[in-house]
Parts: structure tokens; sequence; C-alpha cells
């Protein structure tokens, strides 16, 4: 999974700040490690490095909320990314498929729906427009007004 992302150079973090993003224990992060579930990279010191796509690949994989990982490391994910971290019933994923196999937006590699909103059947996937969207809005700082 590391290196999908144009916009993002390689990082790692290690099992403290892994286990903190995840809600566990920096043991927890080890035990996973040691069971191959979670890829990591020992250092010359013997402490492990986990590189922060292969983390958020798990992360999203085990139904746990990216968001505070990317803000963070001031990154920005993409929408369907964004989606998948807080929604694992996404309208865009059929059963049996991987998520977002079948997200247009996801399909075409733009980062977000409203880089390719006029070619999207009805216009979006999430939203009737964009203003309307949480990830447009949590992306760009906008605080929503409730009725």
């Amino acid at each position: 999974m590391r290196g999908h992302r144009r916009d993002v150079p390689p990082m790692a973090v290690s099992t403290g700040e892994a286990a903190r993003h995840c809600l566990v224990s920096p043991d927890t992060i080890a035990n996973w490690i040691a069971d191959g579930g979670l890829p990591a990279q020992r250092t010359r010191g013997g402490q492990y490095r986990i590189w922060v796509e292969d983390l958020r690949a798990f992360m999203t994989a085990h139904g746990m909320r990216t968001d505070t990982l990317d803000h963070d490391l001031g990154l920005t994910p993409t929408c369907w990314e964004f989606w998948t971290s807080i929604d694992q019933t996404s309208p865009c994923c059929s059963p049996g498929e991987p998520a977002c196999t079948a997200c247009p937006v996801y399909r075409s590699r733009a980062d977000a729906c409203h880089e390719v909103r006029p070619l999207l059947p009805g216009g979006t996937v999430r939203a009737p427009a964009c203003v309307d969207c949480i990830y447009f809005l949590t992306v760009r700082g906008i605080e929503r007004d409730e009725p």
C-alpha cells in the first residue's frame, strides 16, 4: 500500500505513536507486529518503525479511524480513505469486494470526488454538493452550521 499517494513522503512512526493512534498499548502493537499483522522494520537499535501508509492500511482494515493520524501528521487523506476510515458500510462497496474497488473516485485515482464530479453519474458519490460533504468540509477546515 505504501507509495500509492503522490503527495505523501515516506514517513515512519514508533510503536508508541502507533499505539496512541490505535488506542492500544505499545505492547499490543508489538504483538501485532510479531504476529505478522502489522508490517514494521527494526532500527539498528532494535526498535520497530512502522510506515505510516502501512499503519493507515492496518487501521482501516481493522475498522479504526485514521482521521487523527492524518491530522497529527499534517496529511490530508483521499476521500476514499476518509470514508473507509469512518464508514465500513460504504455504499460505494459491493458485498464481497475489498473496500473502495467499486468507487469511481478510487478507480480514477483522484484525491477527491469534486475533482472528477462532472464525470460521475449523478454528480457526486456521497453528497448532493461539496458544501454538504463531510469530507470536503473536514479537509478544508470548514465548520458546518447545523440547523
